[in-house]
């Protein structure tokens, strides 16, 4: 399958999207490891294996290097390039489809095939005054807007890095904008005394198989 988008939503920063249909063997024979990464590999099977290995394809592919950079992992799991500190990146997987995003600063990124349970956990990740921002629009966009959140707020927890965030109490998405295909917001994460705002740029993509999905990038 080829790369269904690739996009450039900040200055020096790119971002792939692709639908995987292919078998484990496709990746693997473009993909050299190091020992941590086979190593992490032996530990996964089926879709977890498969998702592990487009997901590092693609990032490197993204990254349009010559010969792939293997990845690392910090002490709280965020990938980062070993031979190559100063490229940031991140990565997504949901549904099949795989999303890889590098840019010059730290950077997050999140894809969600749309599901019906969406909604059903949408109280979870949303703030009270989010809540009502969503429901001031028609249910169809409602639905799209569940979504939106949802992504935006994975990215930022995703470029923050250090975990331990609350969805509802710590990230919060402001002047939200959204048009039924892009969109953008600013994104504020919020805990102790640590006050950061970021820029997020969302998409929705029509995927062949009548699904669709919501991406979100982050700086």
């Amino acid at each position: 399958m080829p790369l269904l988008r690739t996009i450039h939503p900040f200055p020096d920063a790119t971002f792939s999207l692709w639908q995987i249909a292919e078998v484990p063997a496709f990746f693997e024979e473009e993909l050299p490891l190091s020992e941590a990464e086979a190593r992490e590999l032996s530990g996964l099977r089926d879709r977890r294996r498969l998702e592990w290995l487009s997901s590092r394809w693609l990032l490197h592919k993204t990254t349009g290097a010559p010969q792939r950079m293997p990845l690392a992992k910090d002490a709280f799991s965020k990938p980062f390039f070993l031979d190559k500190p100063d490229l940031f990146c991140s990565l997504s997987h949901s549904h099949g489809m795989v999303g890889a995003l590098t840019a010059l600063k730290p950077c997050g990124c999140d894809i969600q095939v749309l599901v019906e349970k969406m909604p059903r956990i949408a109280p979870k990740f949303l703030s009270e005054a989010e809540r009502r921002f969503v429901q001031a629009f028609p249910a169809d966009v409602q639905f799209e807007l569940f979504h939106l959140y949802w992504t935006g707020k994975e990215s930022l927890y995703k470029q923050y890095g250090i975990k331990a965030l609350d969805f509802r109490g710590h990230i919060s998405l402001e002047a939200v904008q959204w048009d039924g295909q892009h969109g953008d917001a600013t994104g504020f994460i919020r805990k102790d005394d640590f006050k950061q705002a970021y820029h997020l740029e969302f998409g929705r993509v029509d995927l062949p198989s009548n699904q669709a999905l919501i991406w979100a990038v982050c700086l």
